[in-house]
């Protein structure tokens, strides 16, 4: 016979926490590693060396799609001049990271530049300058 552990109301909200608090961290460490990337580019800031890199059409659309999301993680409306200007406003039911620039992406990352909430960047984004 199996025994079933209960682990109660208090023990979920535990374990949801810490997947919330991995996977922010997880994004956090994401975010950096592109923005070091970037730099080690186009130098200056975070958000002027992926703005560099999503507009620099000799680079992969892997590349700029990391840039594109990168982006909208650190929701700096500085970065918006450059997403409009990729965004048609169609978006493909399915896209290749490989093959265009993700509408989907550009979409999410113009609304939290604009403002929108990024719950997970609450426990990282102050680390990004």
């Amino acid at each position: 016979m199996k025994k079933w552990v209960s682990i109660g109301v208090g023990g979920i909200i535990f374990i949801a926490f810490l997947l919330y608090i991995i996977t922010s961290l997880w994004i956090g460490s994401d975010v950096r590693r592109y923005c070091k990337s970037a730099i080690r580019i186009y130098g200056d800031g975070c958000v002027f060396a992926l703005s560099e890199m999503l507009d620099d059409k000799s680079m992969p659309f892997r590349d700029r799609n990391h840039a594109i999301w990168a982006l909208g993680q650190l929701a700096d409306p500085k970065a918006l001049p450059y997403l409009t200007k990729y965004y048609t406003g169609v978006i493909p039911e399915k896209e290749s990271l490989d093959g265009a620039l993700s509408q989907r992406e550009i979409s999410k990352a113009i609304r939290l530049a604009q403002g929108s909430l990024n719950i997970t960047a609450i426990v990282w984004r102050h680390e990004i300058k």
